[in-house]
């Protein structure tokens, strides 16, 4: 699946591509999120490859600009939140799969990339990764991250925000149908 505009490109990532996505997350993971690489959370980082390119149902994609300069990037991982328990319960037996790894370069950003990415991800989920359910969550700590799934055709699922704490997490799932229609 190939999304493509005059400026802007999406497509999967190929083995050539693994190391220019890993030095992009790990720039993102440092200067955005501020706590670097956590191999609790992100195990699928130690092997992209593994992860997304070799595993059923699970995907990479790259948003490249016309001069072919990465931008971002986001990923399908199979099956729904670990935790907490109402929402592994939520999404029990159902065929779901996460967004994630939603990143785009602060540089690169307000140019529609991550849009892109978001659409090409859930069009492909549902398409050739046979899920029914995209869901996600995001760190509304993170500057423009909550105002930028709000923008998006999506529903809040959860919101586990508590006052003073670092992580202000808020859970998502992708209207499917509108992605699927919009065109994007």
């Amino acid at each position: 699946m190939l999304a493509t505009s005059s400026t802007l490109t999406v497509r999967p990532a190929a083995p050539d591509d693994v190391p220019a996505a890993l030095a992009l997350m790990m720039r993102v993971l440092d200067e955005d999120l501020g706590y670097g690489f956590r191999p609790e959370w992100h195990g699928d980082l130690a092997d992209l490859a593994a992860a997304y390119l070799c595993t059923p149902g699970q995907a990479l994609f790259l948003a490249h600009d016309a001069d072919g300069t990465l931008l971002g990037t986001t990923a399908i991982k199979v099956g729904g939140p670990r935790s907490p328990q109402v929402l592994v319960d939520h999404y029990a037996g159902r065929p779901v799969c996460q967004l994630a790894r939603v990143w785009v370069l602060r540089e690169h950003r307000r140019r529609g990339a991550a849009r892109a990415l978001v659409a090409a991800a859930t069009r492909w989920a549902v398409t050739e990764g046979g899920h029914a359910v995209v869901c996600l969550h995001t760190d509304a700590a993170v500057d423009g991250a909550e105002a930028f799934w709000r923008s998006m055709p999506v529903r809040e699922v959860l919101d586990e925000r508590v006052p003073g704490e670092a992580m202000q997490t808020i859970h998502f799932e992708v209207d499917v149908e509108a992605v699927l229609t919009s065109g994007r």
